[in-house]
């Protein structure tokens, strides 16, 4: 029931599939494939297609064992040798019109597997048009031999039709297969492509430690609420926090402790801001905030970020460790730039630092 599952999801395309489990699905298909041609021909009695289909459904569960034991490069190659001897060996025994030399289409599809998991093939455009050139080469050369050889066995129209038709919708079915295999291939590559550029997007616009946004994207938004404070009149204030004495708490408790500290930091400022506002990491141990509000609603998240901190307590080897930060905010008016801002809020902070610290501090200069 699992494998049936898996199956589903594969042909439904909700599943990602290996490059050992497409090979897997290849051999699988072709074994029983060979194993209704035995059928057929054994009925028949044409005991050389007989023989040799009972000894390719041997050749293709060998290919399904090594290919599980992660040979694939081999699987493939015994495949294509395969499909390559059957052409001829098929043409040679019943005649050009049964139509064994439409399994030729199947070996460019099934090239492409074979080129995704080479590196040496990766490199170099050039195996696929081999690969066509070869399929082209092999079908004229049978087409030739078909002229030139006679078959051996004779069959009746009846037949020969039959065996046309099923010749036909196999090798047909087969590229619509590989085709619909190689289109998942391409999915789950773009897919993966975009998540990668997804992990790329947020290690280039967090911080690792706290797990905020850095200072590169804290600036593209104070430019974005910048444009819109000109353009549409929106009111927008900044809040800039420094942790008081931190390098003491370094210098005493270790670097570890210093981390663990910020990301406290960084946990109390993500639940003390309101939807919308912003927090950044702006440096070391600075956040910045983006208020959407004015002067009055960046003091009130200012001073509940204050509050929040100065009652926090860390352990630490049996120790409560208290500490505080002092907080500076400044609102956006009309012909201020963000340099300028930023300035404002820094000023407003240090001033705190100079005047007893752990306070919020929201002058206009």
């Amino acid at each position: 029931m699992s494998w049936f599952k898996t199956f589903k999801n594969i042909i439904f395309g909700k599943e990602i599939v290996s490059q050992q489990t497409k090979l897997e699905i290849v051999s699988i298909g072709i074994t029983i494939v060979h194993f209704i041609m035995l059928i057929m021909f054994l009925s028949l009695r044409i005991w050389p297609m007989t023989v040799y289909n009972m000894i390719v459904v041997a050749y293709y569960l060998y290919i399904y064992k090594i290919v599980r034991s992660g040979s694939i490069y081999s699987g493939y190659i015994m495949t294509f040798i395969e499909i390559g001897v059957q052409v001829i060996f098929g043409t040679l025994m019943l005649g050009w019109d049964v139509g064994f030399f439409m399994y030729v289409f199947a070996i460019v599809p099934l090239f492409f597997f074979l080129n995704l998991i080479n590196d040496d093939l990766k490199r170099s455009v050039t195996p696929p048009l081999f690969a066509t050139l070869g399929a082209m080469a092999l079908f004229a050369g049978c087409y030739v031999l078909s002229i030139k050889v006679a078959p051996r066995f004779e069959l009746e129209a009846s037949v020969t039709h039959l065996l046309f038709l099923y010749n036909s919708i196999l090798s047909i079915f087969m590229v619509g297969a590989m085709s619909h295999l190689f289109n998942l291939e391409k999915r789950y590559s773009m897919l993966s492509m975009t998540e990668k550029n997804q992990e790329l997007d947020i290690v280039a616009s967090e911080d690792p430690l706290t797990g905020l946004i850095n200072r590169r994207s804290m600036e593209k938004k104070l430019e974005t609420a910048y444009e819109l404070a000109k353009s549409k009149g929106t009111i927008f204030s900044l809040l800039m926090g420094d942790i008081d004495f931190f390098k003491r708490i370094n210098d005493t408790y270790g670097h570890d402790f210093g981390d663990e500290a910020l990301k406290v930091v960084a946990d109390i400022f993500r639940s003390s801001v309101r939807d919308g506002d912003s927090i950044c990491r702006w440096g070391g141990e600075e956040f910045l905030v983006l208020i959407i509000g004015n002067r009055e609603d960046a003091v009130s998240v200012a001073e509940r970020i204050r509050s929040r901190i100065e009652e926090n307590v860390i352990e630490k080897d049996g120790h409560e460790i208290r500490f505080t930060m002092t907080l500076g905010t400044t609102t956006y008016k009309p012909g201020y730039k963000i340099e300028k801002l930023i300035q404002q809020a820094d000023e407003n902070l240090y001033f705190g630092k100079e005047h007893g610290r752990n306070q919020v501090v929201s002058k206009e200069w």
